[in-house]
């Protein structure tokens, strides 16, 4: 299975609606993806969201973010995020929010928040 997580900070409260419209857009796009296994959201406060999906395979994952709401999300959130992170991995089992987590604030260098 092909895993991919992802963590935005938004630039300020005012970029709230404009997130939350795009992603309710891409949440929609995701029910009809083919290969879409597991799909969830996590938050830490009003400002950073992290995504987790699970894919049948890398290439699935590539045909539903590249085109369509999702698409128009990622051009959007250049705008509306001061942080912008990903990771991408093959994987056995579903993760926990917790390793996700972990794996992403290593690839970026932090100590897990």
């Amino acid at each position: 299975m092909f895993i991919s997580v992802t963590r935005m900070r938004l630039k300020r409260k005012r970029n709230l609606p404009a997130f939350i419209w795009y992603t309710l857009r891409s949440v929609s796009q995701s029910k009809k993806a083919p290969g879409l296994l597991h799909s969830s959201l996590d938050k830490e406060g009003w400002h950073t969201y992290w995504t987790l999906t699970l894919w049948e395979n890398k290439d699935d994952m590539k045909m539903y973010r590249n085109k369509g709401n999702h698409l128009k999300a990622m051009k959007i959130s250049r705008k509306i995020a001061s942080e912008l992170e990903s990771l991408n991995w093959e994987g056995d089992h579903h993760p926990s929010w917790s390793e996700c987590k972990e794996r992403l604030h290593i690839k970026y260098g932090r100590k897990q928040s």
